[in-house]
């Protein structure tokens, strides 16, 4: 985008937001104005209905004491009644008629008589048999009234239950016999008690303020968030229950007494606590208020602002476009200059009108002419600079690359001569075989293993792994492999080798470097093994049958960290066809691309089924599944591994 175009566009922008900022400051003004009155109309609303759901609140209660009391007048006068009937001999189906008469012709829902027993002596529903007894668990809705029975009490009301003879809600009040012990109660439906707190009570508010236009709809809450009463005009959108945000404020008034408003489209949404006795919120109200003055208002603040702007916009578009033009032309002449310089085909002079100039363009066009002549004379001394810095750059680089190649010929011998210090090929004996190799982590590495022959029925095996790697590793290697074997032949067993190698290593260490080491001899005559464990992973025994097991630890430290330590031993016996796997950290701490480790679990999978292997086989399938899980890894440690078979003394197992 040129210059001449980006001034066009800042100067409109700036009138631009300068007149809608004007405009949307006046159109927010106007409409925060109706917006408070909109939102000071529903509070004054919301605070009548929250005083009506109040003084509600209290009236189903007052109400059914003052039904209450009025059924225990109309329960004495039964029990007269009972009383009359029965002295002058009246019929229990005469009495029974009369009392349905009454309850046809009055709002008391039901009449009894009940005799000093509690068994029913008159009843309004003469196919219906009812027993008051003492027990609640037998008689839970009228064993309150067995005091009435008993005489130690007058009168009893009882409060709305829920029958299980018909699952109706009813009330029952009742009082004692007049001339021998009994009781008359009578009974209200809850549907006539309730159809007198809606003719007074908060639901005929929701009415008259729907009625009234001003509201949209009504929601009122008690302090369980239960709806007590609510009430919505005809419409999708305001008919739609409270939402996430409106629930929020209700909860929120019904916790701390808090007043909410706020615009949501095209309704004001009001939230006001419900004060109880004590002052304190008992619930909430949410009121939806029409705002339709303000949206018409705001259309007609939008539309003069727009016909406003657009005239200012074409005018303050003519004179950006003449005042972009006169700041970006002698630019556009300096920039082909520069590019000019870039491609060295600049000529002096060229800025020779812009430079005329005594404004600020005029400076910079001089000092464009200054700074030219400079850059040429400068590209000149670097191109002779570079030349001779590349020619210093490729005999550097020719050295660098004859010293890397003495290197890697130098560690390729001495990997040659690491690989030939071990031994290449087990001793030749029916009663037993072996396979080892080694993979190096660098061109020389630090683990090593080791056989030999102690006499013509022993045969010694070693696993070791020194501590770090490269070349110190390695000739620490070549070290500990010498003591380990020149102490093996006088040693009087695994444990006594160790400690005497352990002591000899202590001395020549300067490097303070550390090997742990497993050692064991196999007696070819009765398939004995002893070892001894100096810090190194425990070998796998594979038996004949299929099974793998870790052999024991012995519980001995790393050779070259402390002398004079004692080494326990340990031994097992191993079958014709009995296998052992000896093998470093480097196999289970192998890693994959997503650096999970291979682990033991894996190398015991790996051994399964490998007592049916060649020996060479065996070790050879455990390498391959360390280099299958590493892939493309690289490999971070040695891996070094030995695989030894007993064969038996007659020499019959597996090779």
């Amino acid at each position: 985008m040129s210059l001449k175009f980006r001034l066009l566009l800042l100067i409109v922008g700036l009138l631009s937001a300068a007149i809608l900022g004007l405009a949307v400051s006046l159109g927010w003004q106007a409409r925060n104005a109706i917006l408070l009155q909109a939102e000071s109309d529903g509070t004054r609303i919301a605070r009548v209905l929250a005083q009506a759901a109040s003084v509600a609140n209290t009236v189903p209660a007052e109400i059914e004491q003052v039904i209450g009391r009025q059924m225990v007048s109309e329960a004495l006068l039964t029990a007269h009644l009972f009383d009359i009937a029965e002295q002058a001999g009246i019929s229990v189906e005469e009495v029974n008629a009369r009392l349905m008469e009454i309850t046809a012709r009055s709002e008391i829902s039901e009449i009894w008589g009940f005799d000093g027993s509690g068994t029913t002596t008159y009843g309004s529903l003469p196919d219906v048999s009812l027993q008051i007894f003492p027990d609640p668990e037998r008689s839970p809705v009228l064993s309150r009234f067995w005091h009435l029975l008993s005489g130690e009490k007058f009168s009893v009301v009882g409060p709305g239950i829920d029958r299980d003879l018909d699952g109706r809600r009813f009330k029952y009040a009742g009082v004692r016999g007049v001339s021998t012990p009994g009781a008359a109660l009578v009974g209200y439906d809850f549907d006539f008690i309730g159809g007198i707190v809606d003719r007074i009570g908060l639901v005929q508010v929701v009415r008259s303020l729907l009625d009234s236009g001003r509201v949209n709809a009504i929601w009122v809450f008690d302090y369980q968030f239960q709806p007590l009463a609510q009430g919505t005009v005809f419409g999708e959108e305001v008919n739609q229950p409270p939402d996430s945000r409106e629930q929020e404020a209700l909860d929120d008034s019904i916790r701390t007494g808090s007043t909410a408003s706020w615009l949501a489209g095209r309704d004001m949404v009001v939230v006001t606590p419900i004060p109880g006795p004590d002052g304190g919120p008992i619930g909430a109200t949410l009121l939806r208020l029409p705002t339709d003055g303000l949206q018409k208002l705001m259309q007609s603040s939008l539309i003069y602002t727009a016909i406003v702007a657009g005239l200012v916009l074409a005018a303050s578009l003519l004179t950006a476009t003449w005042f972009s033009h006169r700041l970006t032309r002698p630019l556009y002449s300096i920039g082909e200059a520069a590019q000019a310089v870039e491609q060295q085909r600049y000529v002096r002079g060229q800025l020779q009108a812009v430079a005329a100039r005594r404004d600020e363009f005029g400076n910079l066009a001089r000092v464009f002419e200054a700074m030219a002549k400079q850059v040429f004379a400068r590209q000149d001394e670097l191109d002779a600079l570079v030349k001779e810095r590349t020619l210093q750059l490729e005999q550097k680089n020719e050295q660098l690359e004859a010293a890397n190649a003495q290197i890697n010929q130098e560690l390729t011998l001495a990997q040659a001569m690491q690989t030939a210090i071990l031994p290449a090929a087990f001793p030749q004996d029916p009663r037993f075989t072996g396979y080892a190799m080694m993979q190096a982590a660098r061109h020389v590495g630090g683990d090593f293993y080791d056989y030999f022959m102690l006499d013509e029925d022993r045969i010694a095996v070693v696993m070791a792994d020194v501590s770090g790697k490269g070349v110190p590793a390695a000739f620490f290697m070549a070290v500990s492999r010498t003591v380990i074997q020149s102490v093996a032949r006088e040693a009087d067993g695994p444990g006594d080798c160790l400690a005497r190698a352990n002591d000899l290593v202590c001395q020549e260490n300067p490097l303070e470097l550390f090997v742990t080491v497993f050692y064991g001899i196999l007696d070819a005559r009765t398939g004995e093994f002893r070892f001894a464990n100096g810090g190194h992973n425990p070998p796998y025994l594979i038996g004949a049958d299929g099974m793998v097991t870790a052999l024991e630890t012995t519980g001995g430290m790393a050779l070259g960290i402390l002398d004079e330590l004692p080494y326990a031993e340990k031994s097992v016996t191993l079958r014709p066809g009995d296998s052992l796997f000896l093998f470093t950290d480097g196999v289970t701490e192998a890693f994959d691309p997503a650096n999970q480790e291979y682990g033991e679990t894996r190398l015991e999978a790996a051994l399964q089924g490998s007592h049916s292997l060649a020996i060479e086989a065996l070790a050879q399938r455990v390498v391959d599944s360390v280099d299958s899980f590493s892939d493309t890894a690289p490999q971070s440690d040695d891996l070094t591994c030995l695989a030894l078979r007993y064969a038996g003394h007659g020499g019959n197992g597996l090779t």
